[in-house]
């Protein structure tokens, strides 16, 4: 009977150890998958700005600097306001392969059809691992940087062409890492100061 109380304590203990890794190691592979693919995300913007000598962005054909800061591209949720999902869904149709021209687009936006991006589906959709767009946001106007947040300690100035958030988990975009529940992830690192 002492045998069996024991063998039951052991796997009691093991069952509890296990219940609390497997969450906390499931959630650090969905925040490193996200990561991957906001890097691989900045570099086919990149890529495409290398081959055609522009942003895949409406703001850096109409050379409107004025909206570079609205010029997010995801879900309406992303710092700044953006113009939606609509926008993203488009960038990533362009990066991956479509030649989206029409609309919005006053030509062809990638009209040697080259894939810079796997992994979006043919309507546009790439979702982080929590199921939300990614927002991406381009230097449309050249000036060396960006500003990104919008919380109570004001803008940070990144010194970076392309950026790209997911928003984590619960879907709300924060730019001060010292909130409670703050699980934005950013294709330049955890926190803003990096």
């Amino acid at each position: 009977m002492v045998e069996l109380l024991v063998v039951v304590t052991i796997i009691g203990l093991l069952v509890g150890l296990i219940s609390v890794a497997v969450p906390k190691a499931i959630e650090s592979g969905m925040n490193a998958k996200a990561k991957g693919e906001l890097t691989s995300i900045v570099a086919a913007v990149k890529a495409y700005k290398q081959e055609y000598g522009q942003w895949p962005a409406i703001e850096s054909i109409n050379s409107s600097s004025a909206q570079e800061f609205a010029a997010w591209y995801g879900p309406s949720k992303c710092a700044g306001g953006g113009a939606g999902e609509t926008r993203g869904k488009e960038l990533m149709k362009i990066l991956s392969g479509v030649n989206q021209s029409g609309g919005i687009w006053p030509q062809p936006m990638n009209p040697k059809q080259i894939r810079f991006l796997e992994g979006a589906k043919p309507t546009g959709v790439f979702l982080d691992p929590w199921g939300k767009q990614y927002c991406v946001k381009m230097d449309v106007n050249e000036s060396g940087g960006m500003e990104y947040g919008s919380g109570n300690a004001g803008n940070e100035n990144l010194r970076m062409s392309v950026i790209a958030v997911s928003l984590g988990k619960n879907g709300v975009q924060e730019d001060n890492p010292s909130v409670k529940g703050w699980d934005d992830i950013y294709s330049w690192g955890k926190n803003l100061q990096q």
